[in-house]
């Protein structure tokens, strides 16, 4: 099937559950999958937010065509005003390269006379002598000669050679590649020379002429325009701040303790240090361009998950309606451009999508079922996400309570704890309505690193979540133990916590929670007693099917000795006060 579109055309191309965006046709990457259905696609670079994908032909719209039709007078989504002024910035440049290709370009012969014209002619056979039919008098001849000057000439105003090697975006691709001549175009060799067909000439010099600067190697990287001193300044910006927080090669933990001036960063109860890591992971998540869907978000729930969810939400554009127990906790937000609910109920009314992440089940149920709670605001077609961890029948009842009100209902709790949710780093893992997954796309890239769709069959998720959770609790508790028998052998503990960050068992929650326990700082990312309870539910789920679960069984011994410690609002961590004591 011919295609009704070409690569560099620009256009506007229109995502599932996004407005139509300002974008480009560039050539596959191919770490990017085609479509496996038949139906035609193309591959769409989309301007402000460098994002590409495969979208189908009859959501691809001429741009000179459309060119107010998708235009945005209210409710504008972050970016998008910059993607407008990126693309009429490109649709300016581009008559240039229209004229180039409807030139009639000149012969070899006439290029070389053009390039070398004191020369003089070498010996030739004159074809014209040969006894063909249809042989050309020596008038026409002369006529041929005479067209072609007037041919030069017009090529003359449309492709000046010498202007292409002074081009200032030839100097700027040289000081950002270390390219000296682009490879493109050899200047040294006109473009033909050697038998190669016209045709293949023509194309050539049109993509010289649109992007006279570009070396091979930015051509292939990025296919779509040079980038200005702004954005090269920016890059280099943000390959500083990968350096700041990347990994130092030794060890991680012997670094932390035996410098001083960092253990404020280290520590998580220092002041200092918890402002200077905070600073760093909000630097990064803020680093994360989205495309934020015009669907207005609610999100009940300001607990540690749920701060550095909504804050990622907050930059990334969403408009955002929020609502906590204590009504205190809003104040931040709502200074941060949120919008504030009076309860459960108001937000859901007020919103299209609506998530949740509270604590424990009985939070849930409060939540849910309570006194003008979610499900007195679900009506048709309104949509709740429930995020939280709790056990499988509750997750169940409620999705039964939301959808026979017609509304649309969502697992997806998360796996990960305060530093990835202040990242935009968590793993989303969801089962429900798939369409309503598709249109929570931009908020799951907003709050994480990956999402995962495990079918429509709610639980799924959460017994995926539950399963992770109690892997998480069994290493952690068997770390506990094992510094607190290296303490009572006589080992040094932090010995024993660098072998564990350089050797295989080298991971970030090792890492983490050992220094923890260096440290005797229990700052709660993950909170212990929530730790205990997934442990509690994953056992329940394991009587459900008959698994045996031995080591989970053991370890949540140690987490509700823990508690009755008094150590159930501290960090998983704190599991080491029960092994030692």
């Amino acid at each position: 099937m011919e295609s009704k579109f070409e690569v560099d055309d620009l256009v506007w191309a229109k995502m599932k559950g996004f407005p139509a965006w300002p974008g480009k046709i560039i050539e596959p990457k191919n770490e990017v999958k085609r479509p496996s259905n038949k139906k035609p696609h193309h591959f769409v670079f989309f301007f402000g937010s460098e994002n590409y994908a495969w979208i189908p032909e009859d959501n691809v719209y001429l741009y000179s065509d459309h060119r107010n039709k998708f235009k945005l007078n209210n409710r504008i989504p972050k970016g998008f005003k910059e993607a407008v002024e990126a693309i009429e910035d490109a649709l300016k440049a581009q008559p240039t390269t229209k004229t180039m290709i409807a030139v009639e370009l000149p012969s070899i012969d006439e290029e070389l006379a053009q390039i070398f014209p004191h020369k003089t002619p070498s010996p030739q056979k004159d074809y014209t002598r040969e006894p063909l039919t249809g042989k050309k008098t020596k008038s026409a001849t002369t006529n041929k000669i005479f067209k072609s000057k007037q041919r030069k000439e017009r090529m003359s105003l449309h492709f000046p050679f010498k202007p292409l090697t002074k081009s200032k975006d030839t100097a700027l691709s040289r000081k950002s590649t270390g390219s000296l001549t682009p490879k493109r175009f050899p200047m040294k060799r006109p473009a033909g020379v050697g038998g190669e067909p016209r045709l293949k000439k023509q194309k050539m010099i049109a993509k010289v002429q649109g992007s006279p600067s570009k070396p091979p190697s930015a051509v292939d990287s990025t296919k779509i325009k040079p980038k200005s001193k702004a954005e090269l300044s920016a890059s280099a910006s943000h390959t500083e701040e990968n350096m700041v927080l990347s990994p130092q090669k030794q060890s991680p933990v012997r670094s932390s303790l035996s410098s001083p001036d960092m253990s404020g960063i280290n520590n998580p109860m220092s002041s200092a240090g918890t402002q200077i890591e905070e600073t760093l992971l909000s630097a990064r998540a803020a680093a994360k361009t989205v495309i934020p869907t015009p669907s207005r978000i609610g999100f009940l729930g300001l607990g540690i998950m749920g701060q550095g969810m909504v804050m990622n939400l907050l930059r990334s554009g969403h408009e955002v309606t929020v609502w906590n127990r204590t009504a205190l906790k809003c104040r931040e937000f709502v200074k941060a451009g949120a919008l504030k609910g009076n309860n459960p109920a108001e937000v859901i009314q007020r919103c299209d999508i609506t998530f949740s992440c509270v604590a424990d089940s009985t939070a849930v149920k409060d939540l849910v079922f309570g006194n003008s709670g979610v499900l007195q605001g679900i009506t048709k077609g309104k949509c709740f996400v429930e995020m939280s961890t709790i056990d499988e029948e509750t997750m169940q009842d409620v999705g039964e309570a939301i959808m026979a009100r017609g509304g649309v209902f969502l697992e997806s709790p998360v796996v990960g704890s305060r530093v990835p949710a202040l990242e935009g780093q968590l793993i989303i893992l969801a089962a429900g309505e798939r369409k309503l997954y598709d249109d929570c796309f931009s908020c799951f890239e907003a709050i994480g690193k990956k999402s995962l769709y495990l079918g429509a069959d709610v639980g799924q998720a959460t017994r995926m979540k539950l399963i992770i959770n109690m892997v998480m609790g069994s290493v952690v508790a068997g770390l506990s133990e094992g510094m607190a028998m290296a303490e009572k052998v006589g080992l040094d503990q932090e010995d024993v916590a660098e072998v564990f960050s350089i050797g295989a068992l080298s991971c970030p929650t090792i890492i983490h929670k050992s220094q923890a326990i260096l440290n005797q700082k229990y700052d709660p990312h993950f909170p212990l007693m929530h730790q205990q309870k997934d442990l509690r539910l994953a056992l329940m789920l394991g009587d459900k099917v008959e698994q045996p679960l031995y080591v989970a069984a053991a370890a949540n011994e140690l987490y509700k000795k823990a508690r009755r410690l008094g150590y159930g609002d501290s960090d998983i961590a704190a599991v080491y006060r029960a092994a030692s004591a």
